[in-house]
């Protein structure tokens, strides 16, 4: 499924609340005027039609405008216009628009658009757009656009586009294009465009352009990054930007960079800066060999244009008249072949070593070496070759300062693929 068509269902089944209930709301007000239960004092123009209200206090109210200030113990419904103070103890519901500052111990219902402070016990909905600042436990959901400063305990959820700072314990989640800073305690989606920043502790995704910052501890998803996607994993179906993570992966990017542990793209020239590099270009090969150091190992090797990384592991690090230990290694080096079949390299290397029942004999439990060499390899044919190294390491153990041992190094064997 594209991820386009995705978010777009995940949008309109969450705001299918902010789309219907003000629209409800306005019908039954405009058909049933007379009907609503008002235990109220007003202060009402009459000679206007709508009627105007400039104050109005009470238990609960039902009439056509407010103009000024309104506060009632239950609710306050407005069939038109809300402009003013409007306070209630548990739901203020304008018809249309809504204008100044209303406070709510439940919620804040409006039917087309609000502007100024919204205080939302729990949800904030707007059958419109959203200008200024709203605060609920729950959630803000607006059925357009959003403009200002949303705080919500839970989601802010908008169907058209979000500008400002938008801030939710879990979500916040935009149908169209976002320009400013989302912070979600768990995830920030939107549809379109990001032109700002997402900040979460999970995920960012985005079902269009990031052109601007994505920063998220689990991953970040764009269609098309334009900017920085910053985690532990990143993924753009076209990367024209920077991804920095643990692993990166895209399947367009001649105009990226990838900086980080793993690097994946499908493009030739993507620029990619890690241990494990891969791309169309990337010859995966099996290294088999042994030596003095490890007497058995087994490798990856991930050979790019002059530059190549070597992922492997080993045993018998130490003489075979000790018991076994085991280690991992990574090398990183280039390399310059000398003709068709025949090339040298160099590179340097980090070992692990796990010493196992050695240190019952005086070894430390773990140490490391650091070894550079340079190796000659020969391609008997297109999928075989062999080759030998020389070198020179430094074992120590990860306590203390001194060496442990130090000494040439010699190494022989096979290439694969």
């Amino acid at each position: 499924m594209k991820p386009n068509t995705l978010l777009a269902g995940i949008l309109y089944t969450c705001l299918l609340m902010a789309t219907v209930l003000p629209a409800n709301a306005q019908l039954h007000t405009q058909k049933g005027q007379k009907k609503g239960i008002h235990l109220a004092l007003n202060i009402t123009n009459q000679k206007k039609q709508p009627s105007r209200t400039y104050f109005n206090l009470g238990l609960l109210s039902n009439y056509p405008c407010l103009n000024g200030m309104g506060i009632n113990a239950l609710s306050s419904v407005t069939y038109h216009h809300s402009k003013g103070l409007q306070v209630t103890g548990l739901t203020n519901i304008t018809g249309v628009d809504a204008a100044g500052f209303q406070l709510a111990g439940i919620a804040n219902v409006t039917g087309r658009n609000t502007s100024g402070i919204v205080l939302g016990g729990l949800v904030n909905v707007n059958g419109g757009t959203i200008n200024g600042f709203a605060l609920s436990g729950i959630g803000n959901m607006s059925a357009r656009n959003t403009r200002g400063i949303l705080f919500s305990g839970l989601l802010n959820m908008s169907n058209g586009n979000s500008s400002g700072v938008q801030l939710a314990g879990i979500a916040n989640i935009t149908g169209q294009d976002q320009n400013g800073l989302m912070l979600g305690g768990l995830m920030n989606a939107c549809k379109d465009t990001i032109r700002g920043m997402q900040l979460t502790s999970l995920l960012n995704v985005v079902g269009s352009a990031n052109q601007g910052v994505q920063l998220a501890m689990l991953g970040n998803v764009a269609v098309t990054n334009q900017g920085v996607q910053l985690g532990l994993g990143n993924y753009s179906a076209e990367n024209k930007g920077v991804q920095l993570g643990i692993a990166n992966i895209s399947s367009h990017g001649h105009k990226s960079l990838q900086l980080g542990f793993f690097n994946l793209s499908s493009d030739s020239l993507a620029h990619q800066i890690g241990c494990i590099n891969i791309s169309p270009r990337t010859h995966i090969q099996l290294i088999v060999s042994s030596g003095n150091l490890n007497k058995a190992n087994v490798a990856v090797r991930f050979k790019n244009r002059f530059t190549y990384t070597e992922l492997g592991g080993g045993a018998w690090y130490f003489d075979l008249d000790h018991d076994l230990s085991a280690s991992a290694f990574y090398r990183a080096g280039i390399y310059l072949p000398l003709c068709r079949l025949l090339e040298i390299s160099a590179d340097a290397g980090f070992y692990h070593i796990e010493t196992l029942d050695n240190k019952h004999k005086g070894y430390p439990a773990r140490t490391y070496a650091l070894q550079p060499r340079l190796n000659l390899e020969f391609r008997i044919t297109k999928r075989l070759g062999i080759f030998a190294s020389g070198g020179y390491a430094w074992t120590r153990p990860y306590s203390k300062g001194h060496t442990l041992d130090h000494k040439g190094t010699f190494e022989a064997g096979i290439v694969l693929f």
